[in-house]
């Protein structure tokens, strides 16, 4: 006579088995993706601002006053941006973001010989990773940047068509912000779209408002050098 009670018993030790299996692929796959959305690059180091009370002094008493110098002389100067200093303004000026229910803070970037490596924190529902994005920028022939962004990733995780699309979508919503500026509306599309735009700023000083064009510039480790010219709009 057979066993019959000691078969089943082996069928159910063999599902349970098979079940457990499962969970731990699973939980392992689960660890796996989450380690790599969590991923930090050890070159991801935020400067702290020391008191976002005050404004930069690498911006008022070094790169803003070299502006404000040459610019009024209404002629081609070149203003040298070392990769340090841009970091402390920015850590100083950059105010966290939030889009919906997105928000980025705490930006740094890395200037590499040709190409420009910007980082930052990216939080969703409470989900914290670091957003890398590598670009290759370069003159066109018609005195046009193009960004010729190569790379986003959240982590380790390639995410540029996700995040083009969140992109569009907070520049979609938030198009009233311009305030009928439509060349800087027209860049961050183009930026967006990964497309040349017009590389014409407007920047404020204390004294006086001033249009200037990035004619030229060069990357290197380090340092971004620019060619300004000042023009009338």
């Amino acid at each position: 006579m057979k066993n019959t009670t000691s078969e089943r018993k082996k069928k159910t030790n063999g599902a349970g088995f098979w079940l457990w299996g499962f969970v731990a692929i699973a939980a392992g796959v689960l660890v796996g993706i989450g380690i790599l959305f969590w991923y930090t690059p050890r070159a991801y180091k935020p400067v702290q601002a020391k008191n976002t009370k005050y404004v930069s002094l690498h911006l008022t008493h070094e790169l803003g006053q070299e502006f404000h110098n040459e610019v009024q002389k209404g002629k081609a100067f070149d203003l040298i941006i070392p990769q340090s200093e841009f970091n402390d303004i920015i850590s100083q000026e950059f105010r966290p973001q939030q889009f919906g229910d997105v928000s980025f803070s705490e930006p740094y970037v890395i200037f590499l010989d040709q190409s420009i490596l910007l980082m930052g924190t990216l939080v969703y529902e409470g989900v914290s990773s670091v957003i890398s994005i590598t670009a290759l920028p370069t003159m066109e022939s018609d005195g046009k940047i193009n960004l010729n962004i190569q790379s986003v990733r959240l982590g380790m995780v390639p995410v540029t068509t996700l995040v083009t699309k969140l992109a569009q979508k907070i520049f979609d919503d938030n198009r009233s912000s311009f305030e009928g500026d439509v060349k800087a509306e027209a860049n961050v599309q183009a930026i967006i779209r990964n497309e040349p735009f017009d590389p014409i700023f407007l920047f404020s000083t204390e004294y006086c408002e001033y249009w200037v064009r990035v004619s030229k510039f060069s990357l290197r480790q380090g340092s971004l050098k620019l060619t300004l010219l000042p023009e009338e709009v």
